[in-house]
């Protein structure tokens, strides 16, 4: 599956299904955002083509044949532009040259980001969810609100966070929707839907 399947029509249809059906447990405001990336990396693909660049100039200053400045030189840019626009275009390539700590950072700093500009924590009781997907980085954040008790929440709770983590791993969106919906129980269990519930945020993909 690709990541563009996360953004196509049936897509957003059924992840707005699924919110509504976690909603109709639940007094818990879910809130899905997805992103293609939540940082920059284009440093990333220039230090790769330098470093491109330095093996072949090292290649051809130590190889048995004797070649010109000029030629050298020459090489050396055209392996430094290789490399970087291999590295930019190739999201395999770049997420490889990425630590996997700035990959959760970008994540959740942009997911902490999209919490405020989303207005989450503007809801009634303080109970709004946010399941941030960001595909590039292959990371799932789960931020709450204060008025949701994680810890009343139990294993229940760390195992949906970790399938959703897992299905955004494999790019999985059956599997993502079914950790999606899993929610509904778990936040039921503490927060239970009140019959005079209004829902206050979107239920559409953001």
């Amino acid at each position: 599956m690709s990541e563009g399947d996360f953004f196509g029509d049936e897509a957003k249809r059924a992840t707005a299904a699924s919110v509504r059906n976690v909603e109709a447990m639940t007094s818990a405001e879910l809130v899905v955002a997805v992103r293609q990336r939540s940082g920059p990396y284009g440093v990333l693909a220039y230090h790769f083509g330098l470093g491109i660049a330095a093996a072949v100039i090292g290649y051809l200053l130590l190889a048995p044949a004797v070649y010109s400045v000029g030629a050298i030189a020459i090489d050396g840019l055209l392996a430094f532009g290789l490399g970087a626009a291999s590295a930019a275009n190739l999201d395999t390539l770049l997420r490889a040259l990425s630590r996997a700590a700035t990959l959760s950072y970008n994540s959740h700093r942009a997911a902490r980001v999209a919490f405020f500009d989303l207005g989450i924590s503007r809801t009634t009781g303080r109970s709004g969810v946010l399941v941030y997907v960001s595909l590039f980085e292959r990371r799932c954040v789960v931020l709450s609100d204060i008025g949701i008790d994680v810890a009343r929440l139990g294993e229940g709770w760390l195992r949906a966070v970790q399938a959703l983590q897992g299905a955004v791993e494999r790019r999985d969106l059956p599997t993502f929707r079914v950790a999606l919906e899993s929610l509904g129980p778990v936040l039921a269990s503490a927060h239970s839907r009140s019959a005079d519930d209004v829902n206050e945020l979107p239920d559409e993909m953001q």
